[in-house]
Order: structure tokens, then sequence, then C-alpha cells
């Protein structure tokens, strides 16, 4: 076991060579965390401020502690202007690579180990005749994430580990899923995580904070925010640093401390300023001039240094944070035994600090090394830009990542000197790289800088230009794959227009986008190309248009395109051809007559796209078998569906799945009555894609939140914001309407049940088209509406024997049957019990708890309204509905069921203050369950069902689990 650290003394000298002062209950906080860390317990802690607040100074003094008791510490960092997707992982690893025992990386398999190849060049040197991995389950961000662990969790179980990410506010969403992977599969491991971040504006961003947060959900996620130095630390500064005496320190120390507002690295530039012009006493005086900015002292600082030492500086700061002697000695025009001078000049000064032990140097801060490009003019810049680059080609390898991302930045600001097509040339590659690494926002990025340095028209540019929009299709930013398309649409080459109109209506169906403007491209574009109707092109936008017109609408006409386009594509044998015309064809309806067809076409494209390995074909086909399957009432295939766009979601990482997934999730747990779950997914959704694909979640997240505050009778704080006088101009009127219904607005619902059935064609076509039916019947019993009910009936009828589903998951209503049910108890029509009877059947077929309680619950309401037809008696169905309505929570259920039932049918008071939910908890507890199997009997998790014990155990005053059994048999609650 290594030795834990000890508290080093705030009055230690740093390894920068300025005294490191204050932070002791950061220190002392860190020492908590570390002993957390020794009793093999993860801890990751985010350090955060603004910028020159000390968040890199203090990691280092606590790496460097670290260090000398035998810990290894690896580290990396983010960069603001360097396209790397997993920039510091690359890092870490690299460094892991070198440090662990050879022996132990051998252990791990080569299979295993191949996605590393798509990091780092140096993985194949440990695994030789790893090549990286082009399709199958090895390509997947899972398997490239396991890799990465499996080296880290190989290294803590060496020597206990620490990792350092430097400037975590500049983590692209790769960097941020892989910290996510991290932290979440390594709770039990000898491993402490630090990671510095800016809090401040306008480096903080939503992306960076809101997947931050999710992390602190976790056990051992810890955050330190650093504010300035307190006057007392300043005072010591000017002690330790610059020798004055203490008692003139603390006269000083509040004025310095006003100056700087405590900032370390603001208090070192000034203190350096004023150093140059009398120390103190230069403070003092009424005429000195304070320098108006910190970065105005890093200037008047550097303006002194001997041109040589500039020139070493400058090439340093061109080459980016991490500083590499023999590239300094390559890049600079100087002797070799000149620039290793100018190094130690500017360590002494400061501005760059040793590195690890590795030779490296780094700036002492990112501010430091700003001031010293500010003072480059544009051409200088270019100039040393070029120099570095040259330098590096000099150690890079086409298969390196990392190099080939510096050199495309390199290349790329030295443009202007000619060097533009090497630009193009490593910006292209480090974008290959990027998507290997499934990494597509940022591999969009580098191919649109790629275009804007091609400026000529022609097949490279067309090509380039192609390649960014599928990537910003793969990282969900639709708008901009759009946008390219729409440029390509102008090209004068026919095939380039129609290639670019197949890519608009691609990047327009994801997000429901109208498909109004691709079905104008598309015409527009095939018109000109002038093709043979078995012409392949030709076909793929036939089947493109299909699926444009059923987004606006055009259902018939959607369905007679796509079928054609399906016939034609099945004839020439191309499986990705067939695959796309498929896909293209699931949107002609979410309707039960053509649910079934659509079903087997979903499970065809299911087949195609594991064949030929194209998981965007997989995707949709999961997609779809989840909805069709639902409808039909395919449970099997319905969960199916949802693992695999889970698993999907995961390997690829691409928005569309995620939020697909996520909703296929929550319709899941809705149904089976997970109601906090549910919510959980839920909230989850509205953070991570509130402003994705144009705000197209809006609408599915508003009727994901109705329906779960109405099964929690958690309608009541939205009462007094409806007035029933709404305007039926800015709402979705259906869902209004069971807003108005479940508030008992009568009035008001009865005047928009009246507008909407007059209204009805209006949404037939949509995919919302079963939940508006749902909505409207469920207004219609409750007016007692015999009229609208009669109008509802037929329309209703279509879907006997299905399931109702609005949306892509947006709401899962159960039953059609249930409906008809309620319908024909209004209409008083004979079939409603066989109707509920089979509606019952279905929910326990798709196990959907949820509506289970919901169909028990309206069929004892008709067995009491028509207690003269045949069926079970309502008195049963009452207590099977209550039953289950209490084992998920269904509290619209219970309050309806509770102000229908007579007084003998009220439960009694139960003993000791215990709740509902914890006389179930305290049954199954009596039953010998663990907290594991009650949380999967209620659907709850272990936490929750512990806490539930827990809380049992106080108010029965029952010292453990058998006694609580005894008091509930006493208690006649078994």
């Amino acid at each position: 076991m290594v030795e834990p650290a000890p508290k080093s003394p705030p009055t230690v000298p740093g390894r920068s060579g300025t005294p490191f002062v204050g932070r002791r209950p950061e220190i002392e906080r860190l020492e908590a965390v570390w002993s957390a860390v020794e009793d093999n317990r993860r801890q990751i802690v985010f350090i955060g401020g603004e910028p020159g607040v000390g968040k890199t100074r203090l990691v280092a003094e606590a790496a460097a502690a670290l260090r000398r008791y035998g810990v290894t510490v690896l580290s990396g960092a983010c960069r603001e202007d360097l396209d790397i997707p997993y920039r510091p992982f690359v890092a870490i690893l690299e460094q892991a690579l070198d440090q662990v025992d050879p022996e132990v990386l051998r252990s791990i398999p080569s299979e295993a180990a191949a996605p590393l190849v798509r990091l780092s060049a140096k993985a194949a040197l440990h695994w030789p005749g790893t090549a990286s991995p082009t399709s199958g389950e090895s390509q997947s961000r899972p398997a490239l994430f396991d890799a990465v662990l499996r080296v880290l969790v190989a290294a803590a179980e060496q020597r206990p580990l620490a990792l350092v990410l430097e400037d975590l506010h500049w983590a692209p969403e790769p960097t941020l899923a892989m910290l996510a992977h991290l932290v979440e599969s390594t709770a039990g491991e000898q491993l402490l995580v630090l990671a510095t971040r800016r809090t401040t504006a306008p480096d903080r961003t939503d992306a960076v904070t809101f997947a931050l947060a999710d992390l602190h959900r976790l056990d051992g996620v810890a955050r330190i925010d650093l504010v300035g130095l307190e006057t007392e630390d300043v005072a010591e500064y000017l002690v330790r640093a610059a020798g004055v005496p203490r008692v003139s320190a603390r006269s000083a120390a509040p004025l310095l401390r006003d100056q700087t507002g405590g900032n370390p690295f603001f208090l070192q530039e000034y203190w350096h300023d004023l150093a140059g012009h009398g120390g103190l006493e230069a403070m003092r005086c009424a005429t000195a001039q304070a320098p108006q900015s910190v970065q105005d002292a890093l200037r008047r600082r550097l303006a002194g240094f001997p041109p040589d030492h500039a020139q070493v500086i400058e090439i340093a700061a061109v080459a980016g944070d991490i500083v590499d002697p023999s590239v300094l000695t390559e890049a600079c025009d100087l002797e070799a035994s000149v620039v290793l001078e100018g190094i130690d000049f500017c360590e002494g000064a400061g501005l760059l600090v040793a590195d690890a032990d590795d030779g490296r140097f780094r700036f002492a801060h990112a501010l430091a090394r700003q001031a010293v490009l500010d003072r480059m003019s544009s051409t200088c810049r270019a100039a040393a830009h070029a120099r570095v680059a040259k330098a590096l080609e000099l150690h890079a390898g086409e298969d390196d990542p990392a190099l080939v991302a510096q050199l495309a930045h390199h290349y790329g600001q030295a443009r202007a000197l000619g060097h533009a097509d090497k630009a193009i040339h490593y910006l292209v590659l480090a974008a290959q790289q990027a998507e290997r690494g499934i990494a597509h926002r940022e591999a969009a990025a580098l191919y649109e800088r790629a275009t804007q340095l091609h400026l000529h028209q022609g097949p490279t540019r067309v090509g380039l230009l192609l390649a960014a929009a599928r990537c910003h299709m793969h990282g969900g930013d639709f708008p901009a794959a759009r946008r390219i398309y729409e440029e390509l649409c102008t090209d004068e080459d026919a095939r380039v227009r129609l290639l670019a109109a197949i890519g608009h209506e691609d990047a327009s169906w994801r997000p429901s986008h109208s498909g109004e403007r691709s079905l104008a491209l598309l015409a527009e574009a095939l018109a000109a190309a002038g093709l043979d109707d078995d012409d392949s092109l030709r076909i793929r936008a036939r089947a493109s248009m299909g699926r444009a017109a059923a987004f606006t609408g055009e259902l018939r006409r959607s369905r007679t395109i796509g079928e054609e386009a399906l016939l034609r594509a099945r004839r020439t044998g191309d499986e990705a051809l067939v695959a796309h015309a498929l896909g293209a064809t699931l949107w002609q309806g979410l309707t039960p007559d053509l649910a079934p067809e659509l079903l087997a076409r979903a499970l065809e494209l299911q087949e195609i796209g594991a064949r030929i390995g194209d998981g965007g074909f997989a995707g949709m086909a999961a997609f779809h078998r989840g909805g069709f399957a639902y409808t039909v009432g395919n449970q099997p295939v319905w969960s199916s569906a949802q693992r695999d766009l889970t698993e999907l979601a995961l390997s690829g990482g691409q928005p569309f799945f995620r939020y697909v997934a996520g909703c296929s999730r929550y319709a899941h747990r809705f149904a089976a009555g997970d109601f906090a779950g549910a919510g959980r997914i839920v909230d989850w959704l509205d953070d991570q894609f509130r402003d994705e694909f144009d705000g197209g979640t809006e609408g599915a997240w508003g009727v994901q939140q109705f329906m779960l505050r109405r099964v929690a009778d958690g309608l009541d704080e939205v009462r007094p914001l409806v007035t029933g006088d709404e305007s039926l101009a800015e709402h979705w009127l259906p869902g209004l309407l069971a807003l108005y219904t479940e508030l008992e607005l009568w009035q008001p619902a009865a005047r928009l049940l009246t507008h909407l059935r007059e209204h009805f064609d209006e949404y037939r076509a949509g995919a919302q088209w079963a939940g508006v039916l749902a909505f409207a019947t469920e207004a219609a019993v409750g007016l007692d509406d015999t009229a609208a009910a009669a109008q509802l009936r037929p329309l209703l009828a279509e879907y006997a024997g299905a399931n109702l589903l609005a949306g892509a998951n947006a709401a899962v209503f159960g039953s059609a049957d249930r409906y008809l049910a309620m319908l024909d108890s209004l209409l008083g029509a004979p079939d409603a019990d066989q109707h509920f009877e089979r509606a019952l059947a279905m929910d326990r077929q798709m196990g959907a708890v949820t509506h289970q309680a919901e169909t028990l619950a309206a069929w004892s309401w008709h067995r009491t309204r028509h207690p003269e037809t045949t069926g079970p008696p309502a008195i049963r169905l009452v207590e099977e509905a209550r039953a289950l309505a209490r084992r998920i929570g269904h509290r619209r259920v219970l309050s309806r069921l509770d102000a229908d039932a007579a007084p003998q049918e009220v439960p009694p008071t139960l003993p000791s203050g215990l709740t509902e939910r914890e006389v179930d908890v305290l049954r199954l507890v009596a039953e010998g369950l663990s907290n594991r199997e009650i949380g999967e009997r209620l659907f709850i998790s272990a936490n929750t069902a512990a806490n539930h014990v827990r809380s049992i155990l106080i108010k029965t005053d029952a010292s453990n689990r058998t006694k609580a059994a005894v008091f509930a048999t006493e208690h006649g609650l078994l």
C-alpha cells in the first residue's frame, strides 16, 4: 500500500519557482479525498474557477505530492484551437503505455486492444500486427472506451493511479463521454481524477456543465471552486517571492489584493511589473503608472527580452501548450545551444515550467501564452506556424492522430504562405481519424475547414463538403448538414445536385422537419439529371421523395412513390439500395392496417443492416421496429428494439439515436409503472436535447411531462395557470383538451372537443393521431358526450386489437380496445365487456402494469354503470385495480377509485404512520426478499427500497427485518 500523501505545508516552494501559498482548506479536502482512494473508492474532483486563479497550480502541487509517494500520475489537457478527439485521454494513454509493465499490457488481448490504434500509433508497438478496426463491434464507442479503461485499470492495479485532466471547459462531447464511462466503470479502483475547468463566461458552456452535473449523481464525485487568495496569503507571497519584510508585506497586501482580486497569476505578473519600477515604492508613488491590465504587464516584460530569447518564447507559444525542446531547436532559426539557453531564460522568468519528467515544458498559464501570441504580427505567427509544422513532420507518421491534428492546425495557420495544400491534406487525415474515433462533430469541423482552404470548385471540394455534411448528420447537427446540401444543390454537375437533394431529405426527416423543401429540391434535380428509370441514383432519389412526401402529410403519394422505388431497388440486387428504399417506406403511417407489413420491412432492414455492417440502417430498423411492434402488440420485438436502440446509441454516440433510444426507454418504463425512472429519463432528454434538432423535441417533451404528471395526480400546480380561455392558435389542441379534461374544466373542454371534431381530418396523417383519438375519447367520456362518442367510435375501431402510440414513443396509451370499451359503455353498446377483456389481455401481454390498472379501473366503472351486463363483479375489478395502482404508485387511478368507493371500501388508517408504499415494502420484507428483489418487484431502485425499509424500522420501532415482519403479522398487514 502506498503511504498517503503528507500534509504539505503551504510554504513549500512550487515547481514553477514561485511559492505556493494559501489553499489550506483545499489541500485538506484533497487529502480526505485521497484517503477514500486508498480505501479502493474511486474519486473525481472538479476544480473550477476563473482563469489564473490557481487551478493548474493546485493540481500540480497535488500531483507532485502523489508522485513522491509512488502514485502513478498521468495527465492530459484539452485545447481550444486543436481538433483532436479525446485529446487528454490520448496523452494519458500514451503515458500509460510507457509506464505500465509490458507484461501487464500483453495480458490484454489484441482484439480488445485493437481500438487503441485509432487513438495512438504507440498502441501498435505493444500489440504488433494489430490494425485499427474498420467495422463491427470493435469500432463502437464502448469498445474504444473499454480498451482505454483496460489500460488504465492495469496501471491502477500496479500502483494507485491519479489522472489529471486540464481545461475541461474546452472538452468536446467525445471526451466528456469517455470521462463519464471511466468514472462510471471504476467505482472500486484506487483511482483519483483531478479535472480543472473554467467556470466563468465565456469559457463556461452548457454542454460541459450538463455533462459534469450528470456525473455528480455518482458516489465519489466532488467539486472545489477556487476564489482569490486571502490578504494574508498575498502578504506571504510578497515575503517569500520577493523577500519583502513581513511588516511591509502586511501593509501592502490589502492594496495588492484589491488590485488583483487575489488571482495568483495576476498577482505574480503585477508584482513582476512593479519590481521593475521600484517595487513597493512604485506602488506608493502617486506619479507611478500602474499597468492597465495584467496583459499590459506581460507585454512590457516580453519587450525587454533579448531578441533570441524572444524568438524562442514566440515559437514555443505557437507550438502549443506543451513545449518540446527538440521541436523548438528544429523550428527556431538559432543554434541548438541558444535555443536551450532561451528555454532556461524563459523558465527563470516564470513563463515556462518544467513538465513532469519527460524533458518538455509548458506555459505557466494559458494567459501567459496568449500574451506572447498577441504581441506577434499575423505574418510572424504564420511563419512560426510553418516552421513548427516542418519540425513536426520530421517526427510525424500519418497514423499518429495527435501529430496529424497538430500538422493540420499549423499548416492551416500558415496557409497564407503557400501551405494550403498541406493543410488540406492533414485536415482530411485528421477528419478521417476523428470519424474512426466516433467524434463526428469534430470530423465535420475539420472537413469544413478543409473546404475553406480549397476554394476551387470541382470534385475535391464537392467530396469534402459531402463528407462534412455526412459527419454533421452523424453528429446531430442537421441544420448544418442542410446548409451544406443547399449549397451543393447549386453545383453545375446535375448528379451532384441530385446527391445533395437526397442528402437534404436525409437531414430533414430525422428531426421531423417539413419535407416540402426536400421535395422541391429532389424534383428539380431529378428533372435536370435525366436518368433512366432503373438508374440506382434515380431509384435512391425517388425513395427519398416518398419519405419527404410523408413529411408533408401526403401519405397516399408517399406510399405510391415509395412502393415503386422499393420494387425497382429489389430488381437491382443492391442491398444498400434496397435498405435505403425500405427505410424510406417505413414512414407511410403508423396505422394498424400497415403496421404488420411495415414491421416485416423493419425486420428485413435490420437483417440487411447487420449483413452489410451499416449501423445507420440498423438504427433506423430498431427505431421503426419498436413503434410497429408496440402497435401490433408484439412485446418481445418491442423490447428487443429498445435494447438494440440503446446499444446503438452507446456505440455510435449519434444524437438522433441517443434521443430516440431515450424515448423508447421512457415508454417502456412508463408502461411498466416505473414513473420515477421514466421521469428521470425525461429530465435527461430535456437536458441533453433541449437545443437539438431545431427545437423538434419540445412537443414530445410536453406530452411526456403531461403523461407523467397526470398518473401522479401532479397537475394541481398548473391549475392556477389555466383559465379555459387559452388561444387555440398557440397550443397543440389535443393536448390542451387533455389538460382541460384532467382539470375537469368541462365547459372549455366541451367547446374545444366540438372544435376538434370539426378538424379531425387535419390530424389523421400525423404521427400523433392515435394520441388525438385517446385524448378526445377521454374528454367525450368525461363529458358524457354521446355525439362525440358516436363520431369517435368508427375512427377508433380501425385500431381494434392494437395499441395506441403517439409519435416516436412520446406517449403510450395501451390497448385501443379499452378506449373502444369506454365509448361503448357511454353509448350503451353491448360489446363493452368484450373489449375490456381484450384490452386487459393485451396489457398483460405487453407487461404494461400502468395500462392494466387503467383498464381494470375503467372496467369497474363500466360494471358499476351497467350491472345488468355479463362480466366480472365491479368490486373484484376495483380490488385488482387498486392493488396494481398501489404497487406502482398510479395516483390517478387510486384517487378516482377512492372517489367512487363506498364508505366501507375506504381503506383503514395504517398503523404507526406507515404509508401505503411502505406497507407494500413491508409485505415483501415479510416474504424474506432482499432490497434488490423488492426493488425489482415494485419497479423502484434497490436504494429506494433500502430507504423504505429504514423508514419502516424506525416507524415500527423494530430493530431488524424479522421484528418488522412480526409487526406486520400482529397488525394484519399481510
